[in-house]
This record gives C-alpha cells, sequence and structure tokens, in this order.
C-alpha cells in the first residue's frame, strides 16, 4: 500500500521561473555515481519525522533507476557554490509527480526549494507535462503552506 498523503497539484503553465534564491545557489542533475550517498542523507533527514521514506542508498538509487517513469535529467541537486555544500534536493517522475524534496535544515527559507521547484517545472514543461502533483503528510503544516505560497491547490 502507497503513501496516501494530501495531494497538491499546480499547472505549470506559469510557474515561476527565477525565484528568490540564495545567490551562490547551484542547481544541476545528480551524480547518481559519487553524490546517492549524500543525496540520501539529507532525504533521510528531512524525512526523519515520519514525512517521508527512509532507504539506505543503495536501495534507493535501485528503486527509482529501475522505476519506468524515472529521467536522470528530474533528479537534481542544489550546492552552495563557494563551499561547495549539497543543500537541497529533488527528484520527479516523467509524468510530472515530484517524488521527493528536501532542503538542509540551515538553508530553509532562503528560496532553496522554490529554486528546485523552478528547475523541474522548466524540465518537465519542456516535455510536454502540463501540470505537476505530489503529496504531502496532512499534518506538515510547514510544507503544505510553502507548496501552496507558490500557487499548489489540494486536489
Amino acid at each position: 500500500m502507497g503513501f496516501t498523503g494530501l495531494r497538491l497539484v499546480r499547472s505549470l503553465d506559469d510557474f515561476p521561473v527565477s525565484p528568490k534564491a540564495a545567490p551562490d545557489l547551484v542547481i544541476r542533475p545528480l551524480d547518481f555515481d559519487t553524490e546517492t550517498n549524500a543525496a540520501r542523507a539529507l532525504l533521510n533527514h528531512a524525512y526523519r519525522g515520519g514525512e517521508g521514506e527512509r532507504l539506505d542508498a543503495d536501495d534507493w538509487r535501485q528503486s527509482i533507476q529501475s522505476d519506468a517513469e524515472f529521467d536522470p535529467d528530474l533528479c537534481l541537486q542544489a550546492r552552495d557554490a563557494r563551499s561547495e555544500a549539497l543543500v537541497g534536493v529533488i527528484q520527479a517522475w516523467s509524468t510530472g509527480f515530484i517524488k521527493d524534496l528536501a532542503v538542509d535544515d540551515a538553508w530553509r527559507a532562503q528560496g532553496v526549494g522554490a529554486a528546485l521547484l523552478a528547475e523541474i517545472s522548466v524540465r518537465l514543461r519542456a516535455r510536454g507535462i502540463k501540470q505537476v502533483s505530489l503529496k504531502v503528510v496532512p499534518g506538515n503544516l510547514g510544507a503544505i503552506a510553502f507548496y501552496e505560497a507558490l500557487g499548489f491547490e489540494r486536489g
């Protein structure tokens, strides 16, 4: 049985493409050969309260890469250009579903999550996807407020 969280959706027609973000933020695809462990550690930390699935890095890599909806160009990371520290991760399926989004605690409220979502939206629109959706734990009020501020609606 899968996760039955609150479903949020948003049209990609007018998704903001340049949200305010930390000035030294670099967003690029995740290199699964060298960066899987760090990405999964960030996701596991973000999901420590039960908001998402906590997995071993190798299990996560195998699981997503074997899925028919996996596209490596839709698994992105955000790094601080100065320190090269990993500060955020997003993974979307080719159907427009956001599977995971996590931002390092020290980088929250600095536009990292919005910047990752904006980049994913550009990549999904280029594939002809019209809307993006995700699920969130109903009690995760901070996440719900974040997504609704970006125009996501309950659906």
